[in-house]
Formats: C-alpha cells, structure tokens, sequence
C-alpha cells in the first residue's frame, strides 16, 4: 500500500474512534458531566501549565452545570477571539488571561 493510503486510513480510523468516544459520553453523561469547582479549576491550570492535550480534555464534554459549561463555551471560542500565534499553540496570550481569570474565580467556590 502506498504511505498516502495509509496516512488517510490512520485519519479515518482516528476519527472513528474519536467518535465512538462521543457517543459513549454522550450515552455516559446525557445531560452533561458533573464536576467540581475544584476539577474544573485543575483542569483549567493544566491548560496554563501547557499539559498536552489539557485543552481537548476540558473542552471534548460538555458540562451539567451552567457556569462551568459557560466557561468551557468561552474557551471554545477563544482561538477566534485570540488567534495563535503560532501552529502549536491553541490561542494566543490574551486568551490565557481569560483562563487565569476563570482559575481565579474558582478559587473562591465551595467544593
């Protein structure tokens, strides 16, 4: 087989499997994970720790409560807002400001 054969059946089996993985959470969590302010807000800091893939992790599952499915919908919307500067970021620096403000707010909720 040839490398671009492969590299297109390597993608579609990825996006397969993504997927699959949505329609388990779906399935999991009908209306919305349940977290805490103390996940949410450690969840946020490994986003501004850099952690690979912290971004996909927060933002792949939608939410039960509102405020922090609000938080995740802004996150969402940030690389429109503040673009990346460069191919392995996902926003740009203002965009992380939003997310320190997010960690700080939460730092005052109950757990």
């Amino acid at each position: 087989m040839q490398p671009i054969v492969i590299a297109i059946l390597g993608f579609v089996g990825l996006l397969v499997v993504v997927a699959i993985v949505a329609l388990v959470q779906r399935r999991l969590h009908p209306h919305g994970y349940k977290a805490t302010a103390q996940e949410i807000r450690a969840e946020l800091q490994a986003i501004l720790d850099g952690r690979l893939y912290a971004i996909d992790d927060f933002t792949s599952i939608r939410l039960s409560e509102p405020q922090f499915e609000a938080m995740r919908q802004r996150i969402l919307s940030l690389p429109e807002e503040f673009p990346p500067e460069s191919t392995k970021q996902y926003c740009g620096p203002g965009a992380m400001e939003i997310i320190r403000g997010f960690v700080r707010e939460l730092e005052h909720e109950p757990t």
